[in-house]
């Protein structure tokens, strides 16, 4: 999966460090990754690292117009969150990502590139213990995307080319977000509502189920992203319970 490449030492040391920097950094804190059954399927969500890349992480190599239209972009998404627009404000800060990739002006720090560079290598630490744990297709394809274009984000680095680079870094981020734990609480929110509003006559269980979809949105309106995922799971886990004839 991971492709090797000629480098200079000085730049491969560099980009070691910055791997085990990204991973001591989140080292005793919570788990990194979750996997969960319920609605028939296998959810799972790898916690994105610290310095992963994104729309601030280029603001600086902007052009002053897009700079801002950048930071309008981003104010309107967090707007939208805190409305409960979650939907609307993550499209909102993939659009804004890959915007900023798009068109950096002038060429970022080196050691910029190379934090961001360590922080998608840290993305893929996680999913592969995850994927240690247990057979994931959809996780293992994305594990997959991401290693690739982090290695040509490598290689156009080594080579000079930090626009490139950027451009690599923000598609390895459009594959991990969909694993991102707000991405796949979203997912479970609208597959339990989806449920429990086929339902004419809810039972107290459902209506458990919606306080907790409810609680879960307002978990990702203030950033919890775990907490909203988890809660998810356990709603959408109540109503299979219900459906089933179970009690939970």
């Amino acid at each position: 999966m991971r492709q090797s490449l000629r480098r200079p030492t000085t730049l491969l040391s560099a980009l070691a460090l910055c791997g085990a920097l990204a991973a001591c950094g989140d080292a005793p804190t919570l788990p990194t990754s979750f996997a969960q059954e319920a609605g028939g399927k296998t959810w799972v969500a790898v916690t994105p690292p610290a310095g992963m890349p994104d729309a601030r992480s280029w603001l600086a190599y902007t052009s002053r117009p897009l700079a801002a239209q950048l930071r309008e972009m981003t104010q309107q998404a967090a707007r939208a969150r805190r409305a409960g627009m979650l939907e609307a404000a993550l499209e909102m800060e993939g659009q804004a990502t890959r915007l900023a990739a798009s068109f950096v002006t002038t060429d970022p720090a080196a050691p910029k590139v190379m934090g961001a560079i360590g922080a998608v290598r840290e993305w893929e630490h996680r999913a592969q213990d995850r994927l240690r744990a247990g057979d994931y297709p959809e996780l293992a394809a994305a594990l997959s995307t991401v290693a690739a274009h982090r290695a040509a984000a490598e290689l156009a680095l080594s080579q000079g080319d930090r626009k490139t680079a950027v451009l690599r870094l923000a598609d390895a981020a459009d594959a991990a977000r969909p694993f991102a734990p707000q991405a796949v609480a979203l997912d479970l929110v609208a597959r339990a509502e989806a449920r429990i509003d086929g339902d004419p006559s809810p039972t107290p269980d459902l209506r458990r189920a919606r306080l907790l979809l409810r609680l879960a949105r307002e978990a990702m309106a203030t950033g919890d992203q775990t907490r909203a995922m988890k809660r998810a799971w356990y709603a959408l886990q109540i109503v299979d319970a219900h459906d089933g004839g179970g009690a939970r």
